[in-house]
């Protein structure tokens, strides 16, 4: 377990595949430690290690304080599932205190009516049924819709902003899961606007930035994004959300181009796909350590190198300060994103990039 003091805090990246799950630990203004997760991986992501970092907080007397569901799509909320049944089936605890999620308007099904459905559109439908009816098991309430219209919130010290989803991409959501309207089995949970085949054989100054589409994908705008701010520090967890939503509420927040929000970290949006960044994005936040949770082999061919040029090459940039890009794995397909480039793109454009061979990404800020 790693060991914290007053002034310190710890983020654990966990490799999840192509998949999101994170943590955040740190001593809070009651000098007790507390933890945060930020998703959970796919359903293997739970086995592969949150059991284990599970253990260990009930070992060390702590809880979970807040674990945060950004939304449906099963590299996300696949790993909480496993701990849901873990708990049903004895074998650990239920060390959650509250939950942030935002449920699809479907919460009024039985989940084991969607067992007959084998089409793969209905797993993200059955998975976001079952955390609804597992919190309503235990009394949570979630009728209040977790939107960026809400006031930041405190925890024991840590300040927490909501910057994604927007009420009308939440309602988005619920109107497409509304089945009054829509057959189950007609329901398709859609993917992000992305490439087939990856692109790593186009050297970084060879991409044409000026062409941008956002992702189109209804359930990563529901992305529930947040800043947070400790001993300030800053780092904004971008989920799979729309950068266009997020820029927006920056800037509702009194951030700009001439006042840009200057953070440590970030955790790139939907695994460094290229439509879920872009210089409006960019421009109004200024930061040096990059987060790209992925493994790069999946059927997205997620990083785009793309999102990553973009971040590279960004004219807001202080050329004078290094960009550290850093990834949850290590492996040939990542290390061969820049193998068109040579090694002298590093220099070129003055970025760093780390890899990470262990079950976790563990930083101290």
């Amino acid at each position: 377990m790693i060991e914290i003091n007053a002034r310190s805090m710890n983020i654990l990246f966990y490799q999840a595949e192509c998949g999101d799950a994170a943590r955040i630990r740190f001593t809070g203004n009651d000098n007790k430690p507390h933890n945060i997760f930020i998703d959970s991986g796919f359903n293997r992501t739970f086995r592969h290690i949150l059991d284990k970092e599970i253990i260990a907080i009930k070992k060390f007397d702590e809880i979970i304080d807040f674990w945060i569901i950004s939304h449906i799509h099963d590299d996300h909320i696949g790993g909480v599932l496993s701990y849901i049944q873990s708990m049903r089936d004895g074998e650990l605890p239920n060390l959650v205190n509250s939950w942030l999620y935002n449920p699809p308007k479907i919460d009024f099904v039985d989940s084991s009516s969607l067992e007959q459905f084998s089409i793969s559109e209905a797993k993200s439908i059955r998975q976001g049924s079952i955390l609804c009816q597992y919190l309503r098991s235990i009394g949570t309430s979630i009728n209040e819709p977790i939107t960026n219209a809400l006031n930041p919130f405190d925890l024991y010290g840590m300040k927490i902003t909501i910057l994604s989803p927007s009420s009308k991409s939440l309602d988005a959501l619920s109107e497409k899961y509304t089945l009054k309207t829509l057959p189950i089995e007609k329901i398709k949970i859609s993917d992000a606007t992305s490439i087939c085949q990856n692109d790593y054989h186009i050297p970084i100054e060879s991409f044409d930035l000026t062409f941008w589409e956002e992702d189109n994908s209804i359930e990563n705008g529901s992305s529930i994004a947040i800043l947070t701010e400790l001993n300030n520090r800053k780092i904004l967890w971008l989920a799979d959300s729309f950068p266009s939503i997020v820029a927006s509420k920056l800037k509702q927040l009194g951030f700009s181009k001439k006042k840009p929000l200057t953070c440590d970290w970030i955790k790139i949006s939907h695994h460094g796909s290229a439509g879920n960044i872009n210089d409006e994005l960019l421009e109004i936040v200024k930061c040096d350590n990059f987060l790209l949770s992925t493994n790069g082999e999946n059927k997205h061919c997620l990083p785009n190198k793309e999102c990553i040029a973009r971040i590279i090459r960004n004219k807001n940039r202080k050329k004078s300060a290094v960009i550290n890009l850093y990834f949850t794995y290590d492996n040939p397909t990542l290390r061969n994103i820049f193998k068109s480039d040579g090694n002298e793109v590093f220099d070129k454009y003055n970025f760093k990039v780390f890899y990470n061979n262990s079950k976790k990404l563990e930083i101290e800020i």
